[in-house]
């Protein structure tokens, strides 16, 4: 399936191939009032300058720091971070480590606490980030992509399994050096972001391309980096950003100033106080073992400002994999690990509230392990399992699923041997009909032959129980016309189940 997806997508827009200086000071001119008929156009098209605050907004969150809740949903609990490589990656090798090492470590760090600032009337993001797995496309598209080509490799990822359906994930879809994407990467953007529908479900997916080439300055302050691959650097800054609005702003009707910037855009290409890396680059934080120079998110809070850090009042988070598991309903048992995040400092201790389980499945939660044993009386379906957690006046959900599947009916296949014969006049082929049981098959299968024409008589094949071959033949009279005949054989069960197949005849 093809994704419907939204018109507006959100990230940079880059014009100048100059370095921007590594930092610039806040600008404290507010707007005037909110224009309510601006809205993020997607790209956060502007050059690489520190923009203007907006105007404080309005509702249940908190508001008042220089941008405006416009009312949607933020990305809460842990966000899962999924990978699409994209064409000839052999020409940045380094690339993948880097960047996989970034959507490791940037999860729960102070960088993205700036973002645990922003919230909706359920909740404040977490700030807590999993990078789960990656896939790879050498060039199915070609090199010059559009905006509805990454759309159709997100949807071909998600379709074939590739990676799996994630409501609360982001889909980065990251281009090799060489990659086009035609509507302005590295001439009005260096990334985006935006959401679809696949299936039914809210996907949340980005595009960020490797800019290595004649316009890398397009899309990177320095030309020698803290991990040796400026572009890969380069690419994490984007990245960074975009995450930030993704998980802030995901279907492009929450987070944004008056201006349709997003939290990001509003601190783009600056990067606050910096520090020289190994290599003589500069730097301005370090996620797990890696240094980096990554642009500023725009703190909602104490009056709004651009940061890199912000540490929240202590609180804790909870995550649970697998998400979901499936037992079939002859009965089997699940288990789920629960993950407590500590946040801000927290050291206290966390107890769980009896669970609320469907008919047929009874368990507990001990030591951070959720365990369901699902009887054979269980009615097949999806169920959610709510997990509370709670610590004095701190409460947290997490939600696991679990499937309890139809047990697998019993069938079978059929075929017929051989598939295409050559017969002349006056000649009889032997064909044989051989049944596959599947699933405990063990009915009896009766048969019937059609497309017989004049001059061609068919016998029927005897009955199988259960599995074996039957034969039957096809006889040729010397009146026959020649031509191609598809002979069928059909098959039913004494169960009713109809299984067919055919087989060619060719008269010469």
């Amino acid at each position: 399936m093809k994704f419907r997806f939204s018109l507006a997508v959100a990230g940079l827009l880059v014009l100048s191939a100059l370095v921007a200086p590594l930092a610039v000071a806040d600008q404290s001119e507010l707007y005037k009032g909110p224009d309510l008929s601006v809205h993020p156009d997607g790209r956060g098209n502007r050059t690489r300058q520190m923009p203007e605050r907006g105007n404080s907004g309005t509702g249940a969150v908190v508001t008042g720091n220089g941008i405006n809740y416009n009312g949607g949903p933020v990305m809460h609990d842990a966000v899962n971070v999924y990978f699409i490589w994209y064409g000839n990656w052999t020409q940045d090798p380094g690339a993948n480590a880097i960047l996989t090492d970034w959507a490791r470590s940037i999860g729960g760090s102070p960088y993205m606490g700036v973002n645990t600032t922003y919230g909706d009337t359920t909740g404040n993001v977490s700030g807590l980030v999993n990078y789960v797995t990656s896939t790879a496309d050498t060039g199915s598209l070609g090199t010059s992509l559009s905006d509805s080509s990454i759309a159709t490799l997100v949807s071909k990822a998600l379709s074939t399994g590739a990676l799996p359906v994630d409501t609360n994930g982001v889909y980065f879809v990251l281009t090799a050096p060489g990659v086009k994407e035609t509507s302005g990467f590295l001439s009005q953007y260096c990334g985006w972001h935006t959401y679809g529908n696949f299936s039914g479900a809210n996907i949340k997916y980005a595009f960020v391309g490797n800019a290595a080439g004649p316009s890398f300055g397009s899309c990177a302050v320095q030309s020698t980096s803290p991990n040796g691959d400026a572009a890969a650097d380069a690419m994490v800054s984007v990245m960074s950003h975009e995450l930030e609005e993704a998980i802030s702003d995901p279907n492009l009707n929450a987070w944004y100033d008056s201006q349709g910037y997003e939290n990001a855009d509003k601190c783009a290409w600056t990067f606050g106080t910096t520090y020289p890396a190994a290599n003589g680059s500069i730097a301005n934080m370090k996620l797990g073992t890696r240094d980096f120079l990554i642009q500023r998110n725009w703190l909602n809070a104490n009056g709004g400002s651009c940061a890199l850090s912000y540490t929240t009042a202590p609180d804790f988070s909870l995550s649970v994999s697998p998400s979901s598991q499936t037992v079939p309903s002859t009965g089997g048992t699940a288990t789920y690990n629960i993950t407590v995040t500590n946040l801000g400092g927290f050291g206290g201790t966390v107890s769980y509230s009896p669970l609320t389980l469907p008919s047929g499945v009874t368990g507990g939660i001990a030591a951070n392990v959720l365990t369901l044993a699902v009887a054979g009386t269980a009615t097949p379906g999806t169920y959610p399992i709510t997990i509370t957690g709670t610590s004095g006046s701190l409460v947290h959900t997490t939600t696991a699923t679990l499937v309890v599947s139809q047990p697998a009916q019993p069938t079978y296949s059929i075929s017929v041997s051989p598939a295409s014969v050559t017969a002349p006049r006056g000649s009889t082929t032997t064909f044989g009909v051989t049944i596959t049981p599947q699933n405990g098959f063990t009915d009896n299968v009766t048969f019937s032959t059609s497309g017989a024409k004049t001059g061609i008589t068919l016998t029927t094949p005897g009955s199988i129980t259960g599995s074996g071959t039957s034969n039957f033949t096809a006889t040729v009279s010397n009146s026959a016309k020649r031509g191609n005949v598809t002979i069928t054989v059909t098959g039913t069960s004494a169960s009713g189940i109809v299984k067919s197949a055919s087989a060619s005849l060719r008269i010469q």
